[in-house]
């Protein structure tokens, strides 16, 4: 009786033990499978980037992009006014008048002295050869038609000095410009000016008005007369810098002599169709990544997408407004998608860092 009840206790023990056995190998085949589908799922990663000509591309199989429904659509340029205001003031140019005056007065002193000097080294030279000729000149005759003509070169030596001082006072108080017209003498805008034809405001612009080109036409409206609208073209920079207000100003002229001196305006740029070109971004096409806004451009038929920067933004109805350089016309920019292609740029990023 006892050998047969200790028969089954060996029995039983070696049942359990089986049964421990077939539980540790159950449960270490699926850890090991568990394993072997995480090796699967790391190996299965794809990489849609890839770089051509220094640029990172991300190129699309046909079957992902139709199902990602990714949309472009052709950049076209547009026009665009700069609705941000700047302001001006007329200019008295009443010292400028003064230093024309004194300039043509100085102009005619040595143009005078200058046919002088010439009729009177001419008469010298006939001195000298009746004074060679048997002494019917004597030589005191000669010697005071020398100290003659020295003194009149010495006026005219001081009067070039007179010229330059006054053109040096021009550039210094109205800019290169200036100085270069009244130099010429022939410029029909300096008369404009001087005569009162053409009126010259001087306008203010901020920094961020003037970051990529001065505008070479505004419209302006007078402060004291709303109703008075003028248009002004640039003229030049001026030397001088507005202390009341930030940025850089510059001299326009408008063709209107009603214009008073002193008379204030506020205006709004328009940009030039033949300097500038502009284009029209949609707000669907524009992601925002380290702080930068970027688009994407799509190479049709390619499945070839380019990221690049925006720079210059302005804000417009549904979009920003660029100008045309880093984007062109007929470029087609990405409308839907742009923040699924952004993605699989950082998951690029995020594997080659893993691997570092």
């Amino acid at each position: 009786m006892k050998s047969k009840s200790l028969l089954i206790i060996v029995i039983q023990s070696i049942a359990i033990i089986c049964l421990v056995w077939v539980v540790i190998i159950v449960d270490g085949g699926k850890v090991l499978l568990d394993n072997i589908d995480d090796d699967d799922e790391e190996s299965i990663f794809v990489d849609y980037t890839t770089v051509e000509n220094g640029l990172l591309l991300i190129k699309l199989p046909k079957s992902v992009e139709k199902n990602s429904s990714i949309k472009f659509t052709e950049l076209t340029k547009t026009s665009f006014v700069d609705n941000s205001i700047f302001y001006g003031e007329s200019t008295n140019v009443s010292p400028l008048i003064n230093l024309n005056t004194k300039l043509l007065i100085v102009l005619n002193k040595k143009d005078q002295l200058s046919i002088n000097l010439e009729a009177e080294a001419d008469y010298l030279k006939k001195l000298i050869i009746l004074n060679e000729d048997n002494k019917n000149i004597s030589d005191a005759v000669v010697g005071d038609k020398e100290i003659e003509i020295k003194s009149i070169e010495s006026n005219i030596d001081v009067l070039k000095k007179d010229k330059a001082f006054i053109m040096e006072t021009i550039k210094n108080e109205w800019g290169s410009k200036f100085y270069q017209i009244f130099n010429d003498r022939k410029s029909n805008k300096l008369k404009d000016i001087i005569s009162g034809k053409a009126k010259l405001v001087k306008i203010t612009f901020s920094p961020n008005q003037i970051s990529q080109e001065i505008p070479k036409k505004i419209n302006i409206s007078s402060i004291a007369q709303i109703t008075s609208n003028y248009e002004a073209l640039y003229f030049s920079d001026s030397p001088e810098v507005d202390v009341s207000r930030s940025g850089k100003s510059f001299y326009y002229l408008v063709y209107d002599n009603k214009i008073l001196n002193g008379e204030k305006f506020t205006g709004h740029s328009l940009a030039s169709p033949e300097d500038q070109h502009f284009l029209f971004v949609p707000k669907e096409s524009v992601i925002w990544s380290n702080g930068m806004p970027w688009a994407y451009t799509h190479i049709i038929n390619t499945g070839k997408y380019i990221k690049k920067s925006l720079s210059g933004l302005k804000e417009a109805n549904n979009g920003w407004i660029i100008e045309e350089g880093n984007f062109k016309a007929g470029d087609l920019i990405v409308t839907e998608g742009a923040q699924l292609l952004l993605s699989e740029e950082f998951k690029y990023q995020i594997k080659n860092e893993n691997e570092d």
